[in-house]
């Protein structure tokens, strides 16, 4: 499962890269979405219980690791993924 889900959210995280979702701000964003994708898919198979169950450490050791996986993926992808679809407009299109 760790794998899977792994490469499933680390090409989420390339797609982030192109289209200009990047940097800090989008590392801690794919570590929130790191831990709710687990802890749904977890607990929606019955392999896992609530984080609120957790003793304290485990739960900060569950969110290091998700948060170590996410900067590790984020600074790769940014290195080698360049932002083609970045809008070079600011906030409005036209």
């Amino acid at each position: 499962m760790h794998w899977g889900t792994g490469a499933l959210l680390g090409a989420l995280r390339g797609i982030w890269s192109v289209t200009g979702i990047r940097g800090a701000l989008a590392n801690t964003k794919q570590t929130g979405v790191r831990l709710a994708f687990d802890q749904t898919l977890e607990n929606g198979t019955g392999m896992g219980v609530a984080p609120s169950t957790w003793a304290r450490q485990d739960q900060v050791v569950g969110v290091f690791h998700k948060a170590v996986y996410s900067i590790t993926t984020g600074v790769a992808a940014d290195h080698w993924i360049r932002p083609l679809l970045e809008s070079r407009k600011g906030p409005t299109s036209r």
